[in-house]
């Protein structure tokens, strides 16, 4: 699993970073205990409860595209 980078554009405050490796762990340790077949439907229904909190569509479609270009990075360096 790849951490995603900062944002480049931003109207909250973001996490600081020892947050964001707690997020991960949290994040890391809830894959682990549902079985593999199921992260996708956790992973979609986590994005949908943080989407839900963040009361700027701009920013989650942001957010979305980020990831997105997160694995793309990831694929090419392979």
């Amino acid at each position: 699993m790849t951490a995603i980078s900062t944002p480049t554009v931003s109207s909250q405050a973001a996490l600081p970073f020892a947050d964001l490796e707690q997020v991960y762990e949290q994040l890391a340790v809830t894959l682990d205990s549902v079985p593999e077949t199921q992260h996708t439907l956790l992973l979609a229904q986590l994005a949908l409860a943080l989407a839900h909190r963040i009361p700027d569509i701009d920013q989650v479609i942001a957010a979305i595209n980020e990831a997105r270009e997160g694995i793309q990075i990831d694929e090419e360096g392979s």
